[in-house]
């Protein structure tokens, strides 16, 4: 920080004292916010009162914005830190790769959806008997995709053990 010179009278001029001085003396009372101060190698002479509520201000302006600062590193460490943590249903071990297995669940998912959408579609045009039977047929066709699924991955174990 600056130093200041202050002009006790118009006559005599005494310093230099750093900020932190002048607030003590400011506090004590032995100056007074009209007090004229003159930073060190400066040429303009200020009240006392403006360098001060112009320190403050800046002084609390920096830690806003050191604190602001902190938050926002703090916010991209936590940002950071998520993005390191993995889902738990993500394997590390073993990267995604499509099986047989696999693509019996998604064909077993996409027969309930279609078999949903035609007994919907029968349905609001009045064709019951039609629309339960796409119905059950959509059930029983993904309940079959998901046992041979089940069947092949069973298999694959008993295969991976001998």
């Amino acid at each position: 920080m600056a130093n200041y010179y202050v002009a006790f009278d118009s006559n005599h001029a005494d310093g230099p004292y750093s900020f932190e001085e002048l607030e003590a003396l400011y506090k004590e009372g032995e100056i007074l916010s009209e007090t004229l101060v003159c930073p060190e190698g400066g040429q303009e002479w200020l009240s006392f009162g403006r360098i001060y509520h112009l320190t403050k201000n800046t002084n609390r302006k920096s830690e806003e914005k050191e604190t602001e600062r902190q938050q926002k590193k703090r916010f991209v460490e936590f940002i950071l830190d998520e993005r390191e943590k993995k889902p738990a249903w993500v394997n590390e071990q073993e990267p995604l790769k499509i099986t047989v297995e696999g693509l019996f669940q998604v064909v077993g998912a996409m027969t309930i959806i279609a078999g949903i959408v035609l007994f919907l579609i029968n349905f609001y045009h009045h064709q019951f008997p039609i629309a339960f039977i796409y119905l059950l047929s959509g059930a029983f066709s993904c309940l079959g995709c998901f046992w041979c699924a089940k069947v092949l991955t069973l298999l694959q174990k008993i295969a991976d053990k001998k």
